[in-house]
């Protein structure tokens, strides 16, 4: 005679709670206490029940695939973190969904929703907004999530992230090291906090030798840095720029060429493009091979272990000098 299923009753038994308390635990409803979905998944476990469609998802798909979300597809950065990712990823046996928000909240929602319904085992993510961001869904579904670049401002999750306000100081140190003492900073939205954090340490730095930064603001895309590069040059002009966004960084190196006149550029992140240009082009790197890697590896463990508390990584970035921040011109 062949043996009978286990149903979701024999579950609602063995965790000593109702059948709709296991039902809402398998459907990731936030409203279950934390210590009553420990005792369902316990007792899902102990019984081997598979909720058909649900239970396949939640066996089989979550334990073979994660997803990364990023804001924008064409942001070189994040394509290099990514591919870190898929690496460890591969190596853990799991596969990689990538989806991309195009820097919108409501696509972001959009797309948790979507990852909700997948079941998928967890997510890397860089959030649009770290104050609007959807995220909460997935923590709120038990769904392990890591943040790169960007933290959730009141939410406790892992993130890895560069200390940023040690790449505006780090920049700073660079510059009037090289002898710069006319200083801009190009910073991205407030609301973002990389970009914001480089522009307070820079600023900061500067300050500590009694010298006050212009500080101007674009949309980090590339139009933008060659716009506010451009208004600053027509104000009278830095003799040196440290801009906190890679994108923009083109961006102000274009206007900063067109222009044929002498400023400093300090960039953001190592793109292909600072090295092939002339002048070859300073840069305040992120380390993102790193980020991607112990990214993918903690998500990795809070899959394995999800009730580990959260924890937040600073990685130190580094300042490559190049020939645009070989010094201000002399006359």
């Amino acid at each position: 005679m062949t043996p009978q299923r286990p149903t979701i009753r024999d579950v609602a038994l063995a965790a000593g709670v109702s059948s709709a308390t296991v039902s809402r635990v398998i459907n990731g409803a936030s409203s279950v206490d934390r210590e009553l979905t420990r005792r369902v998944r316990a007792a899902v476990r102990a019984t081997g029940y598979v909720p058909n469609a649900a239970g396949r998802s939640l066996r089989q798909r979550r334990s073979t695939q994660i997803a990364v979300v990023t804001p924008d597809a064409e942001n070189p950065y994040f394509m290099q973190l990514v591919g870190e990712v898929e690496k460890v990823a591969r190596g853990n046996g799991y596969s990689v969904l990538l989806a991309h928000s195009d820097e919108d909240v409501a696509v972001e929602a959009e797309i948790i929703a979507q990852l909700l319904g997948r079941q998928v085992a967890g997510v890397i993510a860089v959030v649009v907004d770290e104050e609007r961001s959807q995220i909460g869904a997935l923590l709120e579904a038990r769904i392990p999530v890591v943040l790169v670049d960007r933290r959730l401002r009141g939410v406790p999750v892992d993130c890895i992230t560069t200390d940023n306000v040690d790449a505006g100081s780090q920049a700073a140190d660079h510059l009037y090291g090289r002898g710069y003492r006319r200083p801009a900073c190009i910073a991205g939205p407030a609301t973002l906090r990389p970009t914001e954090d480089r522009m307070v340490g820079f600023v900061r730095g500067w300050a500590e030798r009694g010298i006050e930064v212009t500080v101007a603001r674009g949309d980090l895309h590339i139009d933008s840095g060659r716009t506010v590069m451009r208004e600053l040059l027509h104000d009278g002009g830095p003799d040196c720029v440290y801009v906190t966004n890679n994108r923009m960084s083109a961006g102000a190196f274009e206007a900063i060429r067109a222009d044929d006149r002498s400023v400093g550029l300090l960039a953001t992140d190592d793109d292909l493009w600072a090295r092939l240009v002339t002048p070859t082009v300073s840069v305040v790197e992120q380390p993102f091979r790193t980020t991607g890697r112990r990214a993918a590896r903690l998500l990795a463990a809070r899959i394995a272990d999800p009730e580990d508390s959260p924890s937040v990584t600073l990685l130190r970035p580094t300042v490559i000098a190049r020939e645009s921040t070989a010094g201000p011109a002399t006359t």
